[in-house]
């Protein structure tokens, strides 16, 4: 039996609290479309800016998102395969 790091488990179950909130989900399922900016994603979620740049810097820290800048703009996006898998799975789950 393969024993797993504590720091792993600890690792995933922080980015799990990442899905835990239906606004970041809603926005991690938007993001699985690709690379888009704070105009993009308020417009797609309907969520305002000061709650979206929340959410975000908040998924930021958990290692789930990361972003790019380009002139003004700044490009979110799934920081890892893996999380794409785990949204696309849920998604597919819960809304077939």
């Amino acid at each position: 039996m393969n024993t797993i790091e504590p720091e792993k488990i600890s690792a995933a179950a922080e980015a799990l609290k990442a899905l835990a909130n239906e606004r970041r989900l809603h926005i991690l399922c938007v993001l699985l479309e690709g690379k888009k900016n704070v105009s993009e994603l308020q417009e797609a979620t309907g969520i305002n800016q000061s709650n979206l740049s929340q959410h975000l810097g908040k998924m930021r820290a958990l290692g789930v998102l990361s972003n790019k800048r380009d002139g003004k703009q700044v490009y979110y996006e799934l920081s890892h395969p893996a999380y794409k898998k785990i949204i696309e799975a849920l998604k597919e789950i819960f809304c077939p």
